[in-house]
């Protein structure tokens, strides 16, 4: 009993506590109340302002959160592509780093069989000319070395006589030119070189010289004077003048020369039979007769071309059609226009003939006279 009593004893003073703790807040809300005086409405706001914001708060958080979240994921992720390619790269590396090691070492092996070999091209080329002023020196040594010499030089300019000029005779009488040096050497071991210039002289006297310049002159000559010659026209002046004459008068003192006029018009209407030595052909225009002259100076010109380049189809070609067209439409009776028929006439027969000879079988063999001083074969050349 006695612990009971102590404790309702302890318990009043703390009651008493209570009830004036609740008492000064009763006068601390009186006195707000009275100072402030809020409504109901004010405090239904200020409980809503303070949940949205917690709401919004909650909601930035769960949105940081996630954010942070995938920036991480998006991190390792990248991470593990860069090692990937990391890997690629390297193992990339590792496969291209053997076949690039062998190019290389091929590459250098092919430098050094390069090197080694101009080597060995320039000691050949050293000693080929030394062998060589060796056998100049030699050969100079021979008074007829000289001689060789020039007739190398003429049978050279023989052979642009012939395949560059066109002029086998010129080349005939240098290829004697260098047989007379040969023949002054007085030596009988020169017989074939001699039976070779021999040779070839034979086969180019063969050839027959076409004079190309005076050809060309001669068709130059009938260009300029294509626009001379005179076309092959009707006669109108003396057919107007047949008709004005043959108009009757109304006098009765001229009844004979009526008569005669009419008994001439009766006559004309029976058929007459013309004989004509050319083909009937139209009266040209102006720009026709241009075009013509052209024509005919074309082909003359390409025939030139054809004799350069030793056509002779082309050649002839082009002169017949040159002299058809000026036979055809030109006058025949006159003197210019025949001389240039006949002068086409003569052209036309023109042989131009190619030489066959590649290269005078001397050539060689003076080569080796000139180098060694003597032939190198003892039998005579293949011909």
């Amino acid at each position: 009993m006695d612990n009971k009593e102590l404790d309702e004893n302890l318990q009043e003073p703390k009651r008493e506590i209570v009830s004036e703790e609740k008492a000064q807040a009763l006068n601390i809300s009186k006195s707000t109340d009275e100072t402030s005086s809020p409504t109901p409405q004010s405090d239904s706001r200020s409980s809503g302002v303070s949940w949205g914001f917690l709401f919004n708060l909650v909601l930035i958080l769960l949105l940081t959160f996630v954010t942070l979240g995938g920036g991480y994921y998006l991190h390792q992720e990248l991470t593990k592509q860069t090692d990937r390619a990391q890997n690629l790269a390297q193992e990339l590396r590792l496969a291209l780093k053997e076949p690039s090691n062998q190019i290389s070492r091929l590459d250098q092996e092919q430098r050094q069989a390069q090197a080694q070999l101009s080597q060995e091209l320039e000691n050949l080329n050293a000693t080929q000319l030394k062998l060589n002023d060796r056998v100049a020196k030699l050969a100079q040594r021979n008074p007829n070395h000289w001689m060789a010499e020039e007739a190398k030089y003429l049978v050279r300019m023989a052979g642009s006589k012939l395949w560059l000029e066109k002029d086998p005779s010129t080349a005939v009488s240098l290829l004697k030119a260098a047989d007379q040096r040969i023949e002054s050497m007085k030596d009988p071991s020169l017989t074939p070189l001699r039976k070779a210039l021999a040779q070839d002289i034979a086969q180019v006297s063969v050839i027959k010289s076409t004079d190309i310049a005076g050809t060309v002159l001669m068709l130059d000559s009938m260009i300029e004077n294509l626009d001379k010659l005179p076309l092959n026209r009707a006669d109108l002046i003396n057919a107007a003048n047949m008709v004005d004459n043959s108009k009757m008068t109304e006098s009765i003192d001229d009844w004979q020369s009526n008569l005669a006029k009419s008994w001439q018009a009766l006559m004309d209407d029976f058929v007459v039979v013309r004989k004509r030595t050319t083909d009937v052909t139209p009266l040209l225009k102006p720009d026709e007769q241009w075009y013509l002259v052209e024509n005919i100076r074309n082909k003359l010109l390409q025939s030139q071309l054809a004799l350069y380049r030793q056509d002779e189809v082309n050649y002839r070609q082009s002169l017949t059609l040159a002299r058809k067209w000026i036979y055809q439409y030109f006058d025949l009776k006159n003197t210019q226009t025949e001389e240039a028929l006949a002068a086409l006439d003569a052209l036309s027969t023109l042989e131009i003939q190619t030489p066959k000879i590649q290269q005078f079988s001397s050539t060689p063999l003076l080569q080796q006279l000139v180098i060694h001083g003597n032939l190198m074969i003892s039998e005579e050349p293949s011909l």
